[in-house]
């Protein structure tokens, strides 16, 4: 990262000259910066990208590096598939041509790595063998081509299809990926579907030259049920743990007696008025006799899951296939002493599925995983949909509201505001320019390509265009800035660690919290300076950038943050509000800077590990929920996952977004030897930041071996300083 050109410098502290010239280096910004609205005002989004925030070379370079493995699975995934079809079209003595060809071939490779004499041996008598295979070959092709009649148009077609993607990649680059082009090529005009799927191990099969993702190696522990049972990501300690340690944990929220105290909590007496379980019910499955709902409630044991901002939402329909999504609800209860497939130190055990906000005993029942709720679920067919339309629930929220709206969004309209009304050389925007790093045009990319109508976002989601950018904004209608503070966030939910003892992604990025306030008031006092605090807030109050910043930031016309409580009206009219507190300024700008890093990387760089095996999550589910009267075979959950294609879409995406990293939190320069900060007393503050990243970092590692599996996802080393993904 290239240093900046002046030494940072309070805006009332330099003389006029250079006053005068930072007001016309902010004029000229104005230029460059400025709001407009899309489909999803009222969130204000940057009306251009301006030359200074495009990509860098060595941006474009990191990003094909990830590029290029993509290009090669998706061929190896295409050519896999149009050779199952065309081999389906071929007649069995064919095919079995084919395959002797094939084995001979694989016998002859295999001995080129063996020694001299044994190689010797085995080529001549392989050779020989491959010869005799493909003698058989020429006289077979023709009565099979003949007998093939959609061969050759099919052949045409294919290889149409992979030329218009392969030039795609070159002109779009990866949002090529995403086109449906797998789909026109193997559409079939006599009912056979090559994009679905006839059993789990042709979705592990779109991973042909990926490494397959983390959670497939998970890595099996005496505690869990065995394989030849169930998969790990089918168990229950499983799902369990994905809401405390998985690819979006913004969901979960106690279940208390009142929300006095915590605004966020779900109310016990409100949540069976929705989901009417019984004390019955509950200790049958948790396997706590003595335990009641209102006990597990007052003792903060109680946990939900409510996708209440899903209810009435439409479905979408791609290739005449309609998709499904739903509002669930589901329970979940902190079992220190849990049942036998759950670690034995405490987990978050499941207790009870719902499919709709709305209770009905025939259209939407409570689902649990031992059926004492008698509902035709013997084999448990029924509860493992139940789970996956939570995942799928949860899946649809990630990528419209923790995802893009809580993280790309919320900082876009902010970079936007701090380059029209801080000079380059204020101390704000010196700290604040590498957490804004790319994010204009990666976010530019996104609006036009990914989430607009028939877009990536479209492809992958159950939800229509339209309900995913209505769950967008009213997420962002309902956000507060201050709300936001990790520390206060998790008590507003109820899951802080007095409630909750066991909360992986809680406990490392309140470490990253913590040092990120640390650093920023560390740097903020070399410049706000002062005996006292109150001196400081003084050069707070007097920094008019800062204000003029603040101004523009709760603006509705502009960057239209709310609820940032810390500010002070005012009478003025041209400032309606004002920031006198230097204690609350290092809050604000650390939350910026955590937003961008850290809260960003939680769900980013999850998406490749946990979220790109359609079996244990998928974007997209195309069946409808399960009745208590249905009859379900194993067959069934099958159905419900999406085709070859869109499974494809979403790995690829999930690929790309988690293995692009540009930079490091709290590494502000390639080089060294060369500080990005001009101002030399900074070196010392930012080599204390290292530091204290570096311990977390063990810290992690650390805590890290007695977790069910590791959360890597908080790590100092693999979180960026800004959204640049």
């Amino acid at each position: 990262m290239k240093s900046v050109l002046q030494k940072a410098s309070l805006p009332q502290f330099i003389t006029e000259q250079d006053k005068e010239k930072r007001k016309m280096e902010l004029s000229i910004s104005k230029t460059d910066y400025n709001y407009m609205f899309s489909y999803l005002e009222p969130i204000p989004i940057a009306a251009s990208v301006p030359k200074s925030e495009e990509f860098s070379p060595d941006y474009e370079y990191k990003v094909l590096q990830v590029f290029t493995p993509l290009v090669e699975n998706f061929k190896a995934v295409i050519i896999g598939l149009i050779e199952k079809e065309l081999l389906d079209d071929l007649p069995n003595d064919m095919r079995a041509s084919f395959k002797a060809v094939e084995d001979a071939h694989d016998k002859l490779t295999a001995a080129t790595d063996e020694g001299a004499i044994k190689k010797f041996v085995h080529e001549a008598e392989y050779v020989n063998e491959l010869i005799h295979a493909l003698a058989k070959i020429p006289k077979e092709l023709e009565a099979a081509i003949q007998g093939a009649v959609r061969l050759p148009k099919d052949l045409i077609k294919m290889v149409e299809g992979l030329d218009k993607v392969f030039k795609e990649f070159e002109k779009e680059g990866s949002t090529a990926f995403l086109k449906n082009t797998m789909y026109d090529m193997l559409a079939t005009d006599n009912n056979r579907d090559y994009l679905a799927a006839t059993s789990t191990q042709d979705y592990v099969d779109l991973f042909k030259t990926l490494p397959v993702p983390d959670l497939l190696n998970i890595e099996k522990q005496s505690w869990m049920p065995q394989a030849s049972e169930q998969e790990v990501w089918q168990q229950d300690w499983y799902f369990g743990y994905m809401q405390i340690a998985g690819f979006n944990t913004t969901n979960l929220k106690g279940v208390q007696l009142s929300n006095s105290h915590s605004s966020e909590v779900i109310v016990l007496v409100d949540l069976l008025k929705k989901m009417p379980i019984t004390d019955a019910i509950f200790q049958q499955v948790s396997g706590n006799c003595d335990l009641t709902l209102h006990q597990a409630a007052e003792q903060g044991l109680l946990y939900v899951c409510d996708y209440a901002m899903m209810e009435g939402l439409e479905g979408s329909e791609l290739h005449k296939k309609q998709r499904y999504p739903n509002a669930p609800i589901a329970l979940f209860l902190w079992n220190k002493i849990p049942p036998k497939g759950y670690p034995s130190t405490g987990a978050m055990q499941p207790i009870c599925i719902q499919l709709s906000q709305k209770f009905d005993p025939e259209a939407a029942p409570i689902y649990t995983p031992n059926d004492c709720t008698h509902n035709l679920d013997t084999h448990g067919y029924k509860w493992q949909i139940a789970k996956a339309f939570v995942q799928n629930a949860c899946a649809i929220q990630h990528e419209t509201v923790a995802h893009l709206g809580a993280c790309h969004l919320t900082i876009e309209p902010m970079i936007v505001a701090a380059n029209r009304q801080l000079a380059k050389a204020h101390p704000l925007m010196v700290l604040l320019k590498p957490h804004f790093k790319f994010t204009l045009p990666i976010n530019d990319a996104a609006i036009h390509s990914l989430i607009v109508p028939g877009g990536v976002v479209a492809s992958v989601l159950s939800t229509s265009h339209d309900s995913s950018a209505k769950m967008i904004v009213d997420a962002h209608n309902k956000w507060r800035f201050d709300d936001q503070f990790p520390d206060r966030l998790f008590k507003l939910r109820g899951v802080c660690e007095q409630s909750l003892p066991n909360f992986p992604f809680r406990e490392d990025t309140l470490d990253l919290w913590q040092a990120i306030q640390e650093f920023v008031g560390q740097y903020l006092s070399l410049y706000y300076k002062g005996d006292s605090l109150l001196a400081r807030d003084e050069q707070v109050a007097e920094d008019y950038e800062l204000q003029n910043w603040i101004n523009e930031m709760v603006d509705s016309r502009c960057a239209a943050i709310k609820g940032m409580e810390g500010l002070i009206e005012t009478d003025s009219q041209g400032q309606a509000y004002q920031i006198r507190d230097f204690d609350y300024l290092i809050k604000l700008v650390s939350l910026i800077i955590y937003t961008a890093s850290a809260q960003h990387a939680s769900v980013n760089y999850a998406q490749w590990p946990l979220m790109s095996y359609m079996p244990s999550v998928s974007g997209t589910l195309y069946a409808q929920a399960p009745t208590r009267s249905d009859e379900l075979t194993d067959k069934h959950y099958l159905a419900c996952l999406p085709p070859l294609d869109i499974a494809l879409y979403q790995a690829t995406f999930g690929y790309l977004l988690s293995n692009v990293q540009y930079d490091r939190l709290g590494h502000y320069s390639d080089d060294p030897r060369k500080s990005y900060f001009q101002d030399p007393q900074v070196s010392a503050v930012v080599t204390e930041f290292q530091m204290k990243l570096n311990q977390i970092e063990l810290d992690i590692h650390q805590r890290n071996k007695s977790r069910p599996f590791p959360y890597p996802f908080q790590l100092p080393s693999q979180v960026p300083n800004s959204i640049s993904i």
